[in-house]
């Protein structure tokens, strides 16, 4: 499995989605999303394909939610791909 980041899925409120790839299947899903145009902050969370969510973190600023973002992908066991 590997982590595959979205750039094609991202706009609107995702800033953010990488996605936890085992061949061809998504089995996870983490987002980075903006609150900003209804006066919030900046989420991070998972989801899984069975609709399961997991709320990671509220955060003031974008860059607190990309690095938290970063951080639980460098937690993950599995490596992770940037587009190109």
């Amino acid at each position: 499995m590997q982590w595959e980041r979205r750039r094609d899925l991202e706009g609107g409120k995702e800033l953010g989605v990488w996605l936890l790839v085992d061949d061809g299947a998504v089995e996870r899903e983490l987002y980075v999303e903006s609150h900003e145009y209804r006066g919030g902050a900046f989420d991070v969370y998972t989801a899984t394909p069975d609709g399961e969510w997991s709320h990671e973190g509220t955060f003031e600023r974008v860059t607190g939610a990309f690095d938290a973002a970063a951080a639980y992908l460098e937690r993950s066991e599995f490596s992770r791909r940037e587009p190109s």
